[in-house]
């Protein structure tokens, strides 16, 4: 067909190039540099013979710690070791954060905090875990879908060949990250596991010559150090990147060249390690005996700045380098330029992104330890509290009065026992033994300040789900969408910079496939046709995330919204275009086997084009065919009564066959002004190509025009008749298809009218249920206040019960010591009296 448009990514953005030039002229296209030069095809040649990948020159990015004086290595080894060490030190603080965040977790049995009673409760509030869990979950959903992590963006002019290079660039980079790279998804969803609790994480990626592929790895910012002046990850003197390797790894580096070989001895102890791998250890259940089975051993990878005067390649002057050192021996085991070679300008190499969770005014961003680490640590407090005040309250724990005693000395009582006790003399009720410990129950109070501290936490974190948890399906589009940005304002920030990140992973991967794709030599590659050359430019393949829509609701919105106005707008839409992302986003599978594009057809010759017409499947004009035939094919079809004017061919023909010649009468027209433009400037004009017409153009195809005129009226003036007799054809068929009788008329008012009456009540009742839905809310909220003073009510009653029985107690002890002391003076007043009373003589005789 002459429109048939290029199939692309559903939501690509294009943006315009303008300014292409003069016709028929190379246009530059200043897109990097003037190394780029786009052709009037809209082929781009892009000149990079100075830059040279490790194949073209070894020699450049070869290990120079074997070419540099041992003396001279051994002063930067001193130097380096001793600023990693500072490094280190000025981040111990960030380490203990984020220590305290994954004991917060809960998830290692040791988070702060709590009574230290036997018996009580270490249970830790689930909203610092759920808050890691449930951003993780969202963010690889978005970032790293099941089809692979890659879309295509084509800037400037939209082209088949740009079309094509970008498809098979994006499909066989999603082909590496989701199976040749196999660690990647894995990688990518511990760091974002961990980046709410780090608040930056970091993603390295490297070609590895003994798997002869990319690899990716998670480094957990306690692995990384940056100095303590800098401002910003990517602009820092030097980063620090920290490699606690095994005995075998360092031995396959060594072999593989990347590290030079000298004489090293075993590890005997094993690196120490940070306080948050401590914490992680915890969390994992793993505990090292120190024995060092593995021989491990530490290696700092240092991406630093330095003045080498012996490297010829920098002149002395201060560029960008990758420092290894081995923290054992002090010494340097590699040094490599990281920059190009042929960059005059020595633009240093990225190799590790960062991710960030919230960024702050330093080098570092912060995570939920500093967001909610307080509010975490409070609710894990006030649950413990309460579980603790139920644990008391249910035990038995008692004060027994001195003289007291149980038989058998036993001071445990079990259920259904029958136990004797013995009192102090002129003790008669067992209560006077021994009494209950007065402890408060489970506070009312405390519980509802849990609930509250719950939701401030969460409302740091919250996502898109939770605020349109009471919407309804009936609620304006506009609303559910602005209830999904609100909700999600702080989510949808932190998935724009992921989205960043994300970017910065692929321009890496496109720089490795550009050097070494011809060294794999994969299956994949051959069947794509893949080629290094691909990859000098990875401006057309992007991240399949979209830093705009962060939530699927978010997209559900969207749709529904687009499919609300297509349904008002018919004509203004394309209703295929649009039902076909309603079926995408619904996750349907084969969209093209249900729901097929008339559009997308094939070259036929005008026989089987009317053979397909009269069957209803679609039919397309193609630019170079002989339109004069294919319309003399149609048009003879057409008027045969056997054929395309049979009642029972032509409904479902002429209505496909007229908007089938509309395509051949545009083609013809633009192929014959080509021809006469052509003409007149001896070459090829062209005029199918989207380019900007010049003045000269336009003066040539306004006299081309004119030509064109005669040329149609004697082409076409036996077919105008044919052409005439199917449109009346088509409004006889309408016609018939109307009712004309009044009754069949008034019936169909009759419906209509009723389906107004219907809309009507639909909507009243809609605003009926929002007005009660409102009104349900606010007594809910009186009724929740209700019971808060209630139960506050009940609460103050409680307590002052308790206090008058405390107040009664005290009383009652306080007649019964009165009782006593009254009973003993007493007994002293008349023992007093029977010693003063002289004794009696006894009966003569006895």
């Amino acid at each position: 067909m002459a429109d048939m448009p290029i199939p692309q990514d559903y939501d690509r953005h294009i943006d315009p190039i303008e300014d292409m030039g003069a016709l028929g002229e190379i246009a530059e296209v200043h897109l990097f540099d003037e190394s780029i030069q786009e052709m009037d095809d809209g082929s781009a040649v892009v000149n990079l013979d100075d830059l040279k990948t490790p194949e073209d020159s070894p020699d450049f990015y070869s290990n120079m710690a074997e070419e540099l004086d041992s003396y001279d290595l051994g002063d930067i080894a001193l130097k380096y070791i001793e600023l990693v060490e500072k490094d280190k030190e000025a981040r111990e603080e960030r380490d203990k954060q984020y220590e305290d965040g994954l004991r917060r977790t809960g998830m290692g049995n040791d988070a702060p905090g709590g009574a230290q009673f036997n018996g009580a409760s270490r249970v830790v509030h689930p909203v610092m875990a759920e808050g890691c869990v449930d951003f993780a979950a969202r963010a690889i959903k978005e970032l790293f879908p099941p089809d692979g992590p890659v879309k295509t963006k084509i800037a400037g002019e939209v082209t088949e060949q740009k079309t094509k290079l970008a498809e098979r660039k994006r499909d066989f980079m999603n082909w590496q990250l989701t199976e040749q790279i196999e660690e990647y998804r894995d990688e990518e969803e511990q760091l974002l596991t961990q980046l709410p609790l780090g608040g930056s994480q970091y993603m390295k990626m490297w070609y590895d010559e003994g798997k002869r592929r990319p690899c990716a790895e998670f480094l957990p910012i306690d692995n990384v150090y940056l100095p303590f002046a800098a401002a910003n990850f990517y602009t820092a003197s030097r980063v620090t990147e920290v490699n606690d390797l095994t005995e075998d790894e360092y031995g396959v580096r060594v072999a593989s060249g990347m590290y030079r070989d000298t004489d090293i001895y075993r590890a005997s102890q094993e690196p120490e390690q940070s306080r948050p791998e401590k914490a992680n250890d915890r969390i994992e259940g793993r505990k090292s005996e120190n024995e060092n089975i593995d021989g491990v051993r530490r290696v700092y990878h240092i991406y630093t700045w330095m003045e080498i005067e012996d490297d010829k390649e920098s002149g002395g002057e201060r560029a960008p380098y990758i420092l290894m050192i081995d923290d054992q021996t002090t010494e340097v085991i590699g040094m490599y330029r990281n920059w190009e070679d042929g960059d005059e300008d020595m633009i240093k190499l990225d190799w590790i992104v960062e991710f960030k969770f919230i960024p702050w005014r330093g080098a570092y961003a912060i995570g939920l330890p500093h967001l909610i680490g307080g509010l975490a640590a409070a609710l894990t407090g006030s649950l413990r509290a309460l579980l603790d005040s139920a644990h008391i309250n249910n035990s038995s724990t008692m004060l027994k009065l001195k003289g007291g005693k149980i038989s058998g000395q036993s001071q445990t009582v079990e259920p259904t026992q029958v136990v004797e006790i013995e009192g102090a003399p002129g003790v008669d009720d067992i209560r006077k033994i021994a009494m209950p410990m007065p402890f408060n129950p489970p506070s009312a109070v405390l519980f509802q300040l849990l609930g509250w501290l719950t939701t401030a936490a969460k409302g740091v974190v919250t996502t898109a789900e939770e605020k349109i948890a009471n919407v309804t399906s009936n609620s304006p589009v506009g609303t559910t969408q602005a209830l999904i940005e609100q909700g999600a304002a702080v989510f949808s920030s932190i998935h724009s910079r992921l989205h960043t990140s994300q970017a910065r992973v692929l321009k890496i991967l496109g720089r490795l496939n550009r050097w070494y794709l011809d060294v794999e030599k994969t299956d994949m590659a051959q069947e794509l046709g893949v080629t290094k050359e691909d990859f000098e430019r990875n401006t057309d393949v992007v991240p399949v995330s979209d830093p705009h829509i962060f939530a699927e609701s978010q997209r559900y919105a969207q749709i529904q919204a687009l499919a609300a106005r297509a349904q008002a707008n018919p004509n203004l839409y394309n209703l295929l275009a649009v039902e076909k992302r309603i079926l995408k986003q619904i996750k349907l599978p084969d969209i093209n086997e249900v729901l097929p594009d008339p559009q997308d057809v094939k070259e036929m010759n005008p026989a089987l084009e009317n053979v397909a017409m009269t069957l209803g499947k679609p039919a397309g004009a193609f630019p170079h065919q002989d339109h004069l035939a294919h319309l003399q094919v149609h048009l003879d079809y057409a008027k045969d009564p056997v054929y395309g004017a049979n009642p029972i061919v032509a409904p479902a023909f002429i209505p496909a066959a007229l908007e089938h010649i509309k395509q051949h009468l545009t083609l013809w027209y633009l192929q014959r002004m080509d021809a006469y433009a052509s003409n007149s400037l001896q070459e090829p004009f062209n005029i199918l190509k989207v380019q900007p017409i010049i003045d000269k153009a336009q003066q040539l195809l306004a006299l081309s025009s004119q030509h064109l005129h005669q040329d149609t009226a004697e082409q076409f003036q036996g077919m105008m008749p044919v052409m005439q007799q199917m449109i009346q054809t088509i409004q006889q068929l309408k016609s018939q298809q109307q009712p004309n009788d009044p009754s069949v008329q008034a019936l169909v008012q009759t419906q209509m009218a009723e389906t107004q009456r219907k809309a009507k009540n639909d909507n009243d009742r809609l605003q009926f249920e929002a007005a009660k839905l409102t009104a349900d809310t606010q007594a809910k909220q009186e009724k929740n206040v209700a019971d808060q003073q209630i139960k506050a009510a009940e609460l103050t009653h409680d307590i002052n019960l308790l206090t008058l029985e405390q107040q009664h107690e005290q009383q009652r002890q306080q007649l019964q010591a009165q009782q006593e002391q009254q009973l003993q003076a007493q007994q002293a007043a008349q023992a007093q009296q029977e010693a003063a009373q002289p004794p009696t003589e006894p009966p003569q005789g006895v």
